[in-house]
């Protein structure tokens, strides 16, 4: 389909009812991989607390929600997301149930802490409610809550 793009998410808008929310409709879904990456609590939100971020780290996987969406979802995600001040889009490849490999755009914090910092309780349930919701790895969950600092 011409128009469209794929997104990956590894946070808060794994949780569909909030992406829809931000992003509108989305054409397709499916859950993916982002290799040689980890999950990180690294980005200072209001009040001290912490948004998720990922970082590159070899050997590390990061489990999320690949999303088919309009272009136009991408600029309504980037005004929500804070690009350029809070987060930077770039392109990464990830990999899908059947093996496959598609290129999607992801953010990545463009200022973060050297100090783990903590979610906040409600925003972490976000994040593992729409990781449960996809039925992403029981063990990759318990690395969500060791990464926010609640396992």
């Amino acid at each position: 389909m011409a128009g469209a793009a794929w997104y990956f998410a590894y946070g808060s808008n794994m949780k569909r009812a909030q992406f829809q929310s931000r992003a509108g409709q989305i054409l397709e879904e499916h859950r993916a991989r982002l290799e040689n990456y980890e999950l990180v609590f690294n980005k200072k939100a209001r009040g001290g607390t912490a948004t998720a971020n990922i970082r590159p780290a070899n050997g590390k996987t990061v489990h999320g929600v690949l999303y088919k969406v309009p272009e136009a979802a991408l600029r309504n995600l980037d005004r929500y997301e804070g690009v350029p001040e809070h987060y930077r889009r770039i392109e990464v490849t990830v990999t899908d149930e059947q093996g496959g490999k598609t290129n999607a755009q992801v953010y990545i914090a463009t200022k973060v802490e050297r100090n783990a910092l903590r979610p906040a309780a409600h925003y972490l349930q976000t994040i593992l409610e729409g990781a449960a919701q996809h039925g992403l790895p029981e063990n990759y969950i318990q690395e969500i809550r060791q990464a926010a600092g609640v396992a």
